[in-house]
């Protein structure tokens, strides 16, 4: 098997991807149909996207369908997928809670039964990439000054968002376990450069939620960047869990002045309470679960993604706030 995959790894591989319409999987997608070393992108996702693609083959599949997993087996023998990614994750919490679980945790069950399926029948697929994030170690105050992938996930507490991730994880050790086929678990900290994300949404409103006395370390990362980390685990074939961060940690206090926005601290059961009312009237950026990531530092050890992905960010952290910034057509402040 090894020597057959060192073969397929000499010409260009054929890739599926989930969750093309979020972030990142869009920009990953047009990534991927412009990489020579790609001969055909799948898209398995319940519509088709809006911009034609020179090598996409675009399947409307439902992760979450009954029987969805035998479907998702045909179409991988059929195209002689050899990669799977998996990014069918939203980028922020939502408030429909039970929707959000049945396509991130069901969906990627479904998801991996069929590659399970394809692995068992001697199909073509040789890895899998599957996107997360560090919050899902938690923010605590007992935590290490660098989180490494061996840390427990101990983030989903009351806060369904991290919980549904934590439980994605859970599935993919199970399947990793089960099948022995090499599954790289990315973990990504807060995302810049695109609105949709939980970074994105707490720095655009002028006023940013603070703990009182607390100003927790950040890492930050551009969402291109994190598209290049799925792009190299996609062509790697490698097995394991990879944090993956911007160069840099900043004071949250920071990072709030260099988006030009406004510190707004208060004592963590007011923001608490704050954070739920504001989400309960549909108004509000993050659930008050949210609190303890703004009380506590979540760093991650980025190390191991450099020594065995090769991966490094283009975009330290003061430079991915700066083209975030860029792109929302203000300019950056300058930090005291």
């Amino acid at each position: 098997m090894s020597g057959q995959r060192a073969r397929r790894r000499g010409r260009a591989r054929v890739v599926a991807i989930t969750g093309v319409h979020g972030v990142p999987g869009a920009r990953l997608l047009r990534r991927l149909d412009e990489d020579d070393q790609v001969s055909r992108v799948v898209l398995l996702d319940r519509h088709a996207p809006a911009l034609p693609l020179r090598k996409g083959v675009s399947v409307v599949v439902d992760l979450t369908a009954t029987f969805a997993d035998a479907a998702i087996a045909e179409i991988l023998a059929r195209e002689r997928v050899e990669t799977v990614v998996h990014a069918a994750f939203h980028a922020a919490p939502v408030h429909a809670l039970e929707a959000a679980h049945e396509v991130e945790v069901i969906g990627t069950r479904t998801l991996l039964h069929a590659v399970a399926h394809d692995v068992r029948h001697g199909g073509t697929v040789e890895s899998v990439v599957v996107l997360g994030t560090t919050m899902s170690y938690g923010a605590m105050p007992d935590n290490p000054q660098y989180a490494s992938e061996d840390a427990p996930l101990r983030g989903g507490a009351n806060y369904p968002f991290v919980a549904d991730k934590i439980a994605v994880e859970r599935e993919v050790g199970a399947f990793r376990r089960r099948t022995g086929l090499p599954t790289t678990m990315l973990r990504v900290c807060w995302t810049m450069g695109a609105l949709e994300t939980i970074a994105g949404r707490m720095f655009a409103s002028m006023l940013v939620p603070a703990v009182l006395g607390a100003d927790p370390l950040v890492q930050l990362i551009h969402v291109d960047d994190v598209v290049d980390a799925a792009r190299l685990a996609a062509h790697a074939v490698c097995d394991g869990t990879f944090n993956v961060a911007g160069d840099g940690v900043l004071p949250l206090s920071t990072v709030i002045k260099l988006v030009g926005r406004l510190r707004a601290a208060a004592p963590e059961s007011a923001v608490r309470a704050a954070l739920d009312a504001l989400w309960v009237a549909g108004i509000g950026n993050v659930p008050g679960a949210h609190t303890t990531y703004l009380r506590d530092t979540f760093v991650a050890d980025t190390s191991r993604a450099l020594d065995l992905l090769g991966f490094r960010a283009r975009y330290a952290i003061r430079d991915a706030i700066g083209h975030h910034v860029a792109a929302r057509g203000g300019s950056a402040g300058r930090a005291a």
